[in-house]
């Protein structure tokens, strides 16, 4: 969207419904949107001016991701006057503090530092600095964090359009239902608002309406009987209204608090029309969310504080009714299949075998690992082999580390990528990056996702060591069955050239031949390795995982990347039988 249009030899900005004609060098009735050099700037980008981790009820949202934090931000500037502002002293100063410059992403990196579910745009009128929310919410979605706008409800059509898919909640303050009101004492005007709040409604962004109560203002029956028959019959009747009290603020500090009388009339006001959720805020009353069918407490609150969350997957627990709102989807877990066969089900045997091994460990140099070839049998065989190479990358220090082998179990022609949201380890669960593997998912076709394909060894085992050494990363699973490698190098070109991936290539070599015909085989598939050759790959080596490494190696080959051989093995050295073994070998590439 362009923020702006032309009109003559003005600017209209496009913002908020006052739609702005701007000379140049004019700035809207905002404050901080100025026609400069044939474009609308908007001034306060990337500059804020509050800047808070508030729980999402305080917003108020209460039917919105309940008792999750926020990442709350606002800058100077309104395009509304209102008298009673309780954020006057940023939303009515025009001096913007340039002195700091927080980019989206920055904005994303806070919230994911201190694991904020959302990011709301609040204290003062965010459609003035929609461009900028714009792009953090774009930024945002890439890890999964929604957005929110606290409002005033006087955007654009424009705006409103643009929001859809960006947006995911809105709380609009009607603040009254008397045009007269709006246009002597806030600014803008009723109409606008409420065709706004059904235009939020049609581009399915969940809304809530909260009605400060003014004494003497707009806490009249007759008034407030007009908002509740709005909602009820333009919006729902499933539509959130929270009723707010008043206290002496800026302009009007002779008005009194909102009496608990006048509360208590505005709820009633809205049961009585039909409305299923009314809530008293900011205030001692009680503000629980009832289900509308059998009237159980679902979730319970103190102030603006969750004490008890009684919802089922957005369900009442009683009678099974389903409660209107946003609510986290039950998580999906990538189950192990494995554990205590190929490696121990329980943490303390699995970290017992990692200290065994970096006993044997000597380590000569360093290494700029970007990817590390690695076997994938019982620990017992070949464990000692992986986590020499683990061990060497774990300086590495990934955002996330993506595992890539071959299929045991099926046939599948293609790949699978794993889209659940967790991988459990006897560790501990990893996070699995879904919007990392949607992006692959939707840019390479022979990536699909198969539930049946993810019980499968040659990933799993190295999900222990995953969760062991990179702690913080979160893992990306792809299992490939029948495909061109040179297709799968095209996907690994893309992973290495993000320095924030680890990639993990998962084989074991040659199958159940004499230890003296299986070093012939092996040595093979390690000199294409060591050689970068990828000719001599089909000279004789045999790897079930062969697919990937000579797609890996192609990709290195690509790059310029070195390749170093670490450790090989067979299996004889843990069973003594030399006459039916296999093979396994760990690999770096890397500079």
């Amino acid at each position: 969207m362009q923020f702006y249009k032309e009109d003559k030899d003005r600017l209209v900005c496009l913002l908020c419904s006052y739609y702005c004609r701007l000379k140049e060098n004019q700035i809207g009735i905002c404050g901080v949107n100025k026609n400069i050099a044939d474009k609308i700037e908007c001034l306060v980008y990337g500059h804020i001016s509050a800047l808070n981790i508030d729980p999402i009820e305080k917003k108020p949202l209460y039917h919105f991701l309940p008792k999750s934090k926020s990442l709350s931000l606002g800058t100077v500037g309104c395009n509304f006057k209102c008298s009673f502002c309780q954020n006057h002293g940023i939303s009515q100063e025009k001096n913007i503090d340039k002195s700091k410059y927080h980019s989206p992403k920055d904005v994303v990196n806070m919230a994911l530092k201190y694991k904020c579910e959302s990011i709301s745009y609040t204290y003062n009128e965010p459609t003035i600095f929609y461009p900028y929310a714009k792009d953090i919410a774009i930024e945002a979605k890439k890890y999964g964090i929604k957005s929110v706008y606290v409002s005033n409800g006087f955007e654009s059509s424009e705006v409103i359009d643009d929001m859809k898919g960006l947006i995911d909640a809105v709380n609009i303050d009607l603040k009254c239902f008397s045009q007269s009101y709006y246009k002597s004492n806030l600014g803008g005007n009723l109409n606008q608002v409420l065709e706004n709040l059904k235009h939020f409604k049609k581009n399915d962004i969940w809304v809530e309406i909260t009605t400060l109560l003014v004494p003497g203002k707009n806490d009249s029956k007759q008034e407030l009987e007009k908002i509740a028959k709005f909602i009820k019959e333009e919006l729902d009747e499933f539509t959130p209204w929270h009723i707010s009290s008043f206290h002496p603020d800026y302009k009007d500090m002779h008005i009194p608090h909102t009496s608990i009388e006048s509360l208590q009339m505005a709820y009633e006001i809205g049961k009585k029309a039909g409305l299923k959720y009314v809530y008293i805020g900011n205030t001692s009353l009680q503000n629980d969310t009832l289900c509308p069918n059998c009237n159980h407490a679902v979730l319970k609150r103190n102030r603006f504080e969750v004490i008890e969350n009684n919802l089922k997957n957005g369900k009442c627990p009683k009678c099974n009714y389903k409660i209107q709102g946003v609510y986290p989807k039950m998580k999906t877990i990538r189950k192990t299949g494995f554990a205590g066969s190929f490696y121990p089900n329980n943490k303390e045997e699995i970290l017992k075998y990692f200290e065994e091994f970096n006993k044997q460990i000597t380590i000569n140099g360093t290494y700029n690992t970007k990817a590390i070839i690695v076997p994938h049998a019982g620990y017992i065989y070949s464990g000692l082999t992986a986590n020499l190479a683990y061990f060497i990358a774990k300086d590495k220090k990934p955002k996330r580390v993506i595992v890539i082998g071959p299929c045991h179990s099926m046939y599948y022609e293609g790949a699978s990528i794993a889209l659940y949201d967790e991988y459990e380890t006897p560790l501990g669960n990893i996070s699995i990056d879904k919007n990392y593997s949607n992006n692959l998912k939707d840019k390479y076709t022979f990536l699909g996702f198969e539930d049946n394909m993810h019980l499968e060894h040659s990933t799993e085992t190295q999900a222990p060591f995953i969760k062991h050494y990179f702690g913080d990363a979160s893992i990306v699973e792809i299992v490939y069955g029948k495909m061109p490698y040179e297709e799968l190098s095209l996907l690994i070109d893309e992973v290495l050239d993000d320095e924030e991936n680890l990639l993990v290539i998962s084989t074991d070599l040659s199958h159940f031949y004499t230890q003296e015909k299986a070093n012939q085989l092996d040595n093979i598939c390690l000199n294409a390795i060591a050689k970068k050759d990828l000719e001599l790959f089909d000279k004789g080596c045999e790897a079930c995982g062969k697919l990937g490494v000579k797609a890996v190696i192609k990709s290195a080959i690509k790059k310029g990347f070195d390749t170093k051989v670490l450790y090989y093995c067979t299996s004889y050295n843990r069973t003594k039988d030399a006459s039916r073994v296999v093979g396994y070998a760990s690999a770096l590439i890397g500079n």
